[in-house]
């Protein structure tokens, strides 16, 4: 049983990022906003993940941030023990070009995805339930908080992560 539960809690999940039309700046065109598109996978194994992310049609030089929705709300999708600065250099920031194009992010993780995100000073863990890329107006990366929801911080794209293999509870449970 504990093999069946181990392969269950490795692997990769595709993230197909969906647009969110309402939550724009005001300054930017609506009908811009909503050709963003982007992709992705999420892999776990044992005690480590990656995160990797693609996506054109962004903002051009924008400052973006990649961050996981879980149960506990957003957490940055960065190691647990990244340092973070806020100036716009944090390790959940996306490189955008001048054409809107972010060629490529990745992030190893510290921590398998599909376990969960382990919380500091505690044993539980912060369940992953999507993965979110928003715009950050004030070009700052605001640290482990997004920012000002609709203020300072916009989300652009959404992705759900693969619930199917957590729908048992099967890998946050040790």
């Amino acid at each position: 049983m504990a093999d069946r539960k181990s392969e269950k809690c490795q692997g990769c999940c595709q993230l197909d990022f969906d647009i969110l039309p309402a939550n724009k700046p005001p300054a930017i065109d609506a009908g811009y906003w909503v050709q963003a598109v982007a992709s992705g996978e999420v892999c776990g194994y044992d005690d480590s993940g990656s995160i990797s992310i693609s996506a054109e049609r962004l903002i051009p030089l924008g400052v973006y941030t990649v961050w996981f929705a879980t149960d506990r709300g957003l957490r940055p999708a960065a190691p647990t023990d990244a340092v973070y600065t806020a100036d716009g250099f944090d390790p959940n920031r996306l490189v955008v070009n001048s054409d809107g194009i972010l060629n490529y992010y990745i992030a190893p993780l510290n921590f398998n995805p599909f376990r969960g995100i382990p919380l500091p000073g505690s044993k539980t863990t912060a369940i992953i339930q999507g993965v979110v890329i928003g715009f950050n107006s004030n070009r700052l990366t605001n640290g482990t908080v997004p920012g000002e929801f609709n203020v300072t911080f916009f989300e652009q794209l959404s992705a759900d992560f693969c619930l199917s293999r957590l729908s048992d509870k099967g890998c946050s449970e040790e």
